[in-house]
């Protein structure tokens, strides 16, 4: 496997650099365990294909493979199958974060393949981490896309609902109401033709769905979440995939929140920057107490994560 090597910026950024088919390799892990999907490297995926969006580069061997696989964008498929690097952008205290997380890895991984594939994961993990909570990233764009098509989707699936409920009488009249109306427009729908037009666009766009899938996905995707806010929810989700990670491996207890577990994490979380001495989870029974409700939890941080960044 290729080293992780890193590629100076400005001196107050750093700039590490991770290899795309790594990253593929360890795809499989990568989602299971913090919910990771190609779209969250979308900027620097983008900026790897730059070269090849000439025809004349383009690998037609591999962009023929995406458009024949079930990835939901071809694009970044073909992102994930060139020989390239993406650099992601962090402070530029991050090389000594890498150090302490390879230090930390060698001081408890005694496997040498685990070992390479823990250091490469925690780092990349890590980076994205960097990036996102301070701002170095430029993916305002990605977030509003998410946003718009999963609106889009909720949509679709209640108008997908209400047209083939078997209560609905299909020829009935339908009223649409805008909100920069004071009254709602009626359209007779004689023999039912907007319905039929709607209907099938609501199926075009959704894919395979029944009612009940619509109805399914509607409860355990959009539905609305009690209960009290966290204060830092990507604090959360960070513990939470880390654990997930590190759970596989770290010792053969593998069904119970151990101290050797809860201490790694810990670690890791200082090294990051994310506990500090004094801090709630500073106190290892509390971390431990607070991983072992994430596993309980009927939403984890990952799941939730997973929730908001689908793009269907």
């Amino acid at each position: 496997m290729s080293e992780i090597f890193f590629l100076p910026l400005k001196q107050k950024y750093f700039m590490p650099s991770f290899h795309i088919p790594q990253i593929k390799s360890y795809l499989p892990t990568l989602k299971e365990c913090y919910g990771f999907d190609t779209i969250e490297i979308a900027n620097e995926l983008a900026k790897a294909i730059e070269p090849f969006l000439d025809p004349r580069k383009i690998d037609e061997i591999a962009l023929e493979q995406c458009r024949n696989g079930k990835g939901k964008n071809v694009l970044f498929d073909y992102a994930m199958n060139i020989k390239e690097n993406i650099d992601i952008c962090t402070t530029d205290d991050f090389s000594e974060q890498i150090k302490a997380i390879h230090d930390l890895c060698e001081q408890h991984i005694k496997n040498k393949e685990m070992l390479d594939k823990a250091k490469f994961i925690l780092v990349f993990m890590s980076a994205i981490f960097n990036r996102d909570l301070n701002g170095l990233h430029n993916n305002d764009y990605i977030k509003q896309l998410i946003k718009d098509i999963n609106g889009l989707r909720y949509d679709l699936l209640n108008l997908f609902i209400a047209l083939n409920k078997p209560q609905h009488d299909y020829d009935t009249s339908i009223k649409i109401r805008f909100n920069t109306d004071n009254h709602s427009h009626t359209i007779n729908n004689h023999g039912g033709w907007l319905s039929d037009v709607l209907n099938s666009l609501a199926k075009n766009m959704l894919g395979e769905i029944t009612v009940e899938k619509a109805e399914q996905e509607l409860k355990e995707k959009y539905f609305n979440e009690r209960g009290r806010k966290s204060s830092k929810p990507h604090l959360n989700y960070i513990i939470n995939g880390t654990y997930n990670f590190i759970a596989k491996f770290l010792d053969s207890d593998v069904d119970k929140v151990t101290v050797k577990k809860s201490e790694f994490l810990q670690k890791y979380l200082i090294i990051i920057g994310q506990v500090k001495n004094g801090d709630v989870l500073s106190d290892l029974n509390t971390l431990q107490s607070t991983v072992v409700g994430f596993l309980k939890s009927k939403l984890t941080p990952v799941a939730k994560h997973i929730k908001e960044t689908d793009i269907t």
